[in-house]
């Protein structure tokens, strides 16, 4: 198309620019040939020596950058640097914005995406957009906003990335541009890092969609279907990830890209161990590593190691993990302390020191693990890492230090748990409103339709009339044809109108099952709390150690305070929000009883109508059960007669105090909050903070435990 153009052009400005075309397509042409290089700069130097004579200022700008990223192409990095300074000089003395832009964003070229490197590539990317936002260069300005939100997200600045991102789509939407999967594709792979699932989906299958639409067969449609992949894994749909993944594989064969080859094989293997197939991932990765070995991916290399570690350890066969342990071991000075390689390096080092009974060797790789993966608030590092801190402790006779990780453990688990459960339900509710919206589209077009035929029938019905002015017979014949052919199709529409009844009808039962569903789950979620308090009871009933009694006895309280929001969520016929008023009444009530009236402690009890969004609502619960039973248990120590008041109340602008005081001693002067091993206060600081909230300590004439804290908006 471009030769073809080229051959009837005239030499002028647009001669250049279809020779600048060519240039770029022969540099671009996938394979990286010698003779396509060689042609690149053949029609970039005719170009150039065309735009001078013109005295094109922009189309010279063009070569020097084009000229510069050949010869980056071919090795020669000092002749590419000296071209591309050339450049930026040219345009800057031209006062050429978009040319100087383009030579700012081909200095990025030349660094790497790590520390300094990527310091370099922002600094030269954000002097980029300027200019071409100065310009109205919309496209370029897009592109290079996405490129940026692609560096903030490789710096682990994800929120930036992502506005970065909304602002490139943005742009390309206000420009009409049609191939934006690659910014759909980002959206989904940081909406996933940030855990949320749905959004990441939704912009994984319009990156999809789009790359379909736009007929995108590049590379960059392997990235697409290898996100999107591993979105699928982390919601559990084996089927669909591993669909993808192969998808993603056909590309990077088609391409003939080692390590994008090896990197999704390795993700598959991934897979296969996660659903237990230790044999299958053995055997794939034997054939993935013998045909593409790693060679100098020092990324690749660790990961293949580590997957042959964990297998040969899952099928208990230790001798056989140990020489890649040992090359772990090797690689750990340098990659160990790194958060993109500390997985793959510490966890299998730690799993073989625990079942070799090295259990001492293990604790340095520990502590390394869990720093790094509470930097980056990494839950499922956190449990696993936990758990393996138990039971080294546990192996090495330190029951107290076991058990508190164990309780970590459990503690984390349990959110992963609760993340797992509120993403299988926004999955739900995401497919169920796609179902919708495709019902209503459907709906739509068929009312299009119908107005249409009505259009349609009007307009045969006036030429019926104006024909009948000039021959009455031939009327009168027509109007009766038409007649029936209206009354048809007033058949139609009665046939079509029941359809569509027939339709809202299986919607309302879809909605009727939906909130079925949710009240069972809460139903079941009381029923499985309640189930765990009597195991606990039962368990208690065994134990003579008070402290271990009195710790199963916090849990009891805890899971009924849980309890008791579930109960009142199936009871109600608002599935979403908790009236505090009721709740907080019988939550003091429960644990009146559950401690005892024996100590004559008035509850003075003081809250406004308000109601909270159940993930509101539990912390809140938590804090009240916390505070109560602290109170009730060490407020009145040495005496029978007491006070405790509870209010929550609103402070204005939508926000509200929740206070728990007691007329007792107080904390002694030496208490620090901050540094205190009581887990209650721990809780209560926790969260406070998952409130958004500010939590306060008055010790003065009793204890006073606030909460200042924002309410959702429904």
């Amino acid at each position: 198309m471009i030769r073809e153009k080229l051959n009837i052009s005239k030499p002028d400005t647009a001669r250049v620019n279809l020779l600048i075309e060519l240039g770029k397509y022969y540099l671009n042409k996938p394979g990286e040939l010698t003779n396509d290089l060689d042609s690149a700069l053949l029609f970039n130097r005719q170009a150039r020596g065309l735009g001078s004579s013109l005295m094109y200022n922009a189309g010279i700008g063009e070569c020097i950058i084009l000229e510069s990223r050949i010869y980056r192409e071919k090795g020669d990095k000092p002749k590419a640097m000296e071209l591309t300074q050339s450049a930026l000089q040219f345009a800057i003395q031209h006062r050429l914005l978009k040319e100087t832009a383009d030579a700012y964003l081909a200095f990025c070229d030349f660094y790497g995406i790590e520390n300094n490197d990527l310091a370099e590539r922002i600094k030269y990317t954000e002097r980029a957009i300027r200019l071409y936002e100065r310009g109205g260069f919309k496209k370029e300005e897009a592109g290079a906003l996405k490129s940026l939100g692609d560096y903030y997200h490789l710096k682990a600045d994800n929120s930036k990335a992502l506005k970065l991102l909304e602002q490139s789509l943005a742009v390309y939407q206000a420009i009409h541009f049609k191939e934006v999967q690659g910014v759909y594709d980002l959206l989904g792979y940081l909406y996933a890092r940030t855990g949320n699932d749905v959004l990441s989906l939704k912009y994984g299958l319009m990156a999809v969609k789009t790359a379909r639409e736009v007929r995108d067969t590049s590379m960059q449609l392997c990235t697409i279907y290898n996100r999107l992949a591993i979105t699928y894994n982390g919601l559990k749909k084996y089927d669909q990830a591993y669909l993808y993944y192969q998808k993603a594989l056909d590309v990077a064969l088609r391409y003939k890209e080692t390590n994008a080859i090896q990197q999704i094989k390795f993700n598959q293997i991934i897979l296969l161990m996660g659903i237990h197939k230790p044999q299958q991932s053995l055997a794939t990765l034997i054939d993935v590593v013998k045909k593409y070995p790693p060679k100098d991916n020092t990324r690749l290399t660790i990961t293949a190691l580590s997957l042959f570690a964990k297998i040969y350890m899952d099928m208990g066969q230790l001798p056989k993990a140990k020489r890649f342990v040992d090359s772990l071991l090797y690689y750990y000075p340098d990659f160990g302390k790194e958060f993109g390689y500390a997985p793959f390096v510490n966890e299998p080092i730690i799993n073989y020191y625990f079942l070799s009974s090295q259990f001492a060797k293990a604790y340095p790789y520990l502590k390394n693990n869990d720093s790094l993966a509470r930097m980056r608030h990494n839950l499922t590092t956190i449990a696993t890492n936990e758990f393996n801190w138990a039971r080294t402790d546990s192996a090495l006779g330190k029951p107290v230090s076991a058990l508190l990780h164990y309780k970590k453990y459990k503690i984390t688990s349990d959110s992963i748990k609760d993340l797992d459960l509120k993403k299988q339900l926004s999955i739900l509710q995401f497919q169920f409103d796609v179902d919708n919206k495709d019902r209503d589209i459907l709906l739509l077009k068929q009312k299009g339709q119908l107005q249409q035929n009505r259009i349609n029938n009007e307009t045969v019905l006036r030429n019926v009339v104006i024909g009948g002015l000039v021959i009455v017979m031939i009327f009168a014949g027509l109007v009766y044809s038409r007649y029936n052919v209206k009354n048809k199709s007033n058949i139609l529409l009665t046939i079509k109108q029941t359809k569509i009844n027939n339709q809202n009808e299986l919607l309302l039962k879809l909605l009727q099952e939906k909130e079925w569903l949710l009240k069972e789950i809460h139903h079941r979620v009381k029923n499985n709390l309640q189930i765990v308090i009597s195991l606990l009871n039962t368990q208690s009933a065994y134990l003579e150690n008070e402290v271990a009694l009195d710790a199963i006895r916090n849990s009891q309280h805890r899971m009924q305070t849980m309890s008791l929001i579930h109960q009142k969520l199936y009871q109600s016929e608002n599935l979403s929000t908790i009236d505090m008023a009721v709740y907080i009444r019988e939550l003091v009530e429960y644990l009146s009883d559950s401690f005892g009236r024996d100590k004559n402690v008035i509850m003075n009890i003081k809250v406004s109508p308000v109601k909270l969004d159940v993930s509101q609502a539990v912390p809140l619960g938590l804090i009240l059960n916390e505070a109560i039973s602290n109170a009730i248990k060490y407020a009145f120590k040495g005496t029978t007669k007491g006070k405790i008041d509870i209010g929550l109340e609103p402070v204005g602008n939508n926000r509200y105090l929740l206070c728990v005081s007691d007329n007792g001693p107080g904390l002694p002067e030496s208490f620090d909050l901050y540094n205190t091993g009581s887990l209650g206060m721990s809780l209560m600081q926790g969260l406070s903070q998952q409130l958004d909230g500010d939590f306060l300590l008055e010790n003065e004439k009793g204890l006073r435990v606030c909460v200042t804290f924002k309410a959702m908006e429904f």
